[in-house]
């Protein structure tokens, strides 16, 4: 991360056999502090942390995508309803 920027840490879950080797990645960076991005993370994340955000992204028959965005913690509800769009 740049002056007053946010460090990102990207994951692939669905590479992970489970939570534990989460842990095993031995990440070097202070996950409190960073935005955590997991892929496929459903049963992972939840570990981490209990404020975080799920996107869940759906793919249309005609390549399109939605997206559902669900917060958990405090505050989430008005940060999504806050978001452009």
């Amino acid at each position: 991360a740049g002056p007053g920027g946010t460090t990102l840490v990207h994951v692939d879950a669905y590479r992970l056999g489970g939570a534990l080797e989460l842990d095993d990645l031995d990440l070097d960076t202070d996950l409190t502090a960073a935005a955590v991005v997991i892929e496929w993370g459903e049963g992972v994340a939840e570990q981490l942390s209990d404020d975080r955000l799920t996107v869940e992204l759906t793919r249309l028959p005609d390549d399109r995508r939605t997206a559902v965005l669900t917060g958990t913690g405090p505050g989430w509800d008005r940060r999504v309803r806050d978001l452009p769009g």
